[in-house]
């Protein structure tokens, strides 16, 4: 047996490695799977890598090709009692919604066999091993040719009060591998790292923002523009000042800005600037704002 944590280093996959986020004890989880090997009977002339992100690892998975001598206890991963078509695998805890996520990004997702990824929690119904590596956060292994891929689980962040909605705006991917790498969320949807980094720093312009690829990612960097980008950079303008000096502006958006929008609801966003609240930005429902001129100038 071998313990190889760098196999794959000369493989054309990008990866960064930096401090992990988590207590993943690695060689805990090793004993604990190759244990679990030795009484399927496939550890012999097995070696083990532990591999910080799943995709990487469903990518080597798909160049080097799955491990003939797991299909005949396949049955046991517990993917037969679901109810679901055979081999299918069922969505029904965060390792296999992960699972789900990222080979339906692979092109070529479509050759892996069901022995290929094994969640760690479907093993642990029938495991005693694979119940501990599951309790020391292993999230996959991915039987390869005589090899097993050990991939622990990464540190998933959310919306607060709103569950499964990826998000974290403080800098730190949503999805984090144990290698600090990982995916960046806000408010469910995907942004690449520079992107992210910009939005969430305050750095980018209305402009930049009608840029972005996606109807959602303008959407929400939109509402991540600071008081002075919307006045100073993008054009705003105040119409109404309530008795406690709150702002309500008018902001003229860009023409594509201004197509993801749906019918009836202008050209422009409107939004309340309130100081006496911390330096708030508040953004009102275009075809209300005319309500909320009224309402303030009745306070």
């Amino acid at each position: 047996m071998t313990f190889d944590m760098e196999s794959y280093v000369d493989l054309d996959l990008p990866t960064r490695r930096s401090p992990g986020v988590g207590s993943f004890d690695a060689d805990a989880a090793l004993d604990l799977v190759t244990e679990f090997c030795i009484s399927r009977d496939v550890y012999l002339g097995t070696k083990y890598s532990v591999i910080p992100q799943l995709d990487r690892a469903l990518r080597i998975a798909s160049l080097i090709g799955p491990d003939k001598r797991w299909s005949r206890i396949a049955r046991w991963s517990g993917n037969d009692d679901t109810g679901a078509a055979p081999g299918a695998i069922v969505p029904n805890d965060l390792r296999d919604i992960l699972y789900s996520r990222f080979v339906a990004a692979m092109p070529d997702a479509r050759w892996l066999p069901p022995i290929s990824v094994v969640s760690v929690s479907r093993w642990a119904r029938f495991s005693q091993s694979m119940r501990g590596a599951r309790d020391l956060d292993l999230g996959w292994i991915v039987p390869i040719h005589r090899e097993v891929l050990l991939v622990p689980m990464p540190t998933v962040r959310y919306a607060d009060g709103s569950a499964g909605v990826l998000h974290d705006d403080t800098g730190r991917p949503a999805i984090e591998w144990s290698d600090g790498s990982g995916i960046y969320y806000l408010h469910g949807t995907e942004f690449g790292e520079s992107v992210y980094q910009r939005i969430v720093g305050h750095e980018m312009t209305i402009e930049a923002v009608a840029g972005l690829r996606n109807a959602d990612q303008r959407s929400i960097a939109l509402r991540y523009l600071t008081f002075e980008q919307l006045v100073g950079g993008s054009g705003a303008q105040l119409v109404d000042t309530d008795a406690r000096g709150a702002g309500l502006y008018r902001l003229p958006l860009p023409p594509r800005l201004t197509r993801d929008r749906a019918p009836g609801y202008g050209t422009f966003d409107y939004f309340i600037h309130r100081r006496d609240a911390g330096d708030v930005v508040e953004w009102v429902d275009p075809r209300n704002a005319l309500r909320h001129k009224a309402e303030s100038n009745a306070d």
